[in-house]
């Protein structure tokens, strides 16, 4: 099975992530804003290493001050504790209008809106889906917590383990 950069890159880093999370919800939090998530991405050119995306976000908004203030912050502790052994690129943004879904809470959140999941294997020769979150269902079994969504093309409900979720966003637009 072909497993996406992304999950696998988090597996291999667990604990650096979660010390990359608790720093940086200290320092948004100081600055009147919240964690929505991090997440590593390959970088386009391959010497460059990896990006390091931060999402904050703030009741009714976050401005770009907050957004340069938390990532001076955060890139100076990152420097200093020495956390993150290999090249990388810090990026600090808000999750924007059409917000990254993260988190199985993220979905949970959200419930009710209208959503773009890209998958990590086809469904019916798909790879991306359009349409409603309808339900979650939090499972413990080996196959994992799933997103009930109502997909626009097809007109069904479609059960999607979270663990086969690529990329999830909101659409706004």
């Amino acid at each position: 099975m072909k497993v996406g950069f992304t999950r696998f890159f988090c597996f291999m880093h667990d604990n650096l992530i979660k010390d990359i999370e608790d720093i940086i919800g200290d320092i948004a939090q100081y600055y009147g804003c919240y964690l929505v998530g991090i997440m590593f991405a390959p970088a386009r050119r391959r010497d460059s290493g990896v990006i390091l995306r931060a999402y904050v976000d703030a009741e009714g908004g976050v401005n770009i001050s907050q957004l340069s203030d938390i990532s001076k912050e955060l890139g100076m502790i990152l420097d200093v504790k020495d956390l993150i052994k290999f090249k990388y690129t810090l990026e600090v943004s808000s999750p924007g209008v059409n917000r990254v879904l993260l988190k199985f809470n993220d979905y949970e959140k959200y419930k009710g809106k209208r959503v773009k999941i890209s998958l990590k294997n086809k469904i019916n020769g798909r790879l991306n889906l359009i349409g409603e979150i309808v339900d979650l269902e939090r499972s413990e079994s080996d196959e994992g917590p799933c997103v009930k969504i109502l997909d626009e093309i097809e007109n069904k409900i479609r059960v999607i383990n979270f663990f086969q979720i690529k990329k999830g966003n909101l659409l706004v637009v």
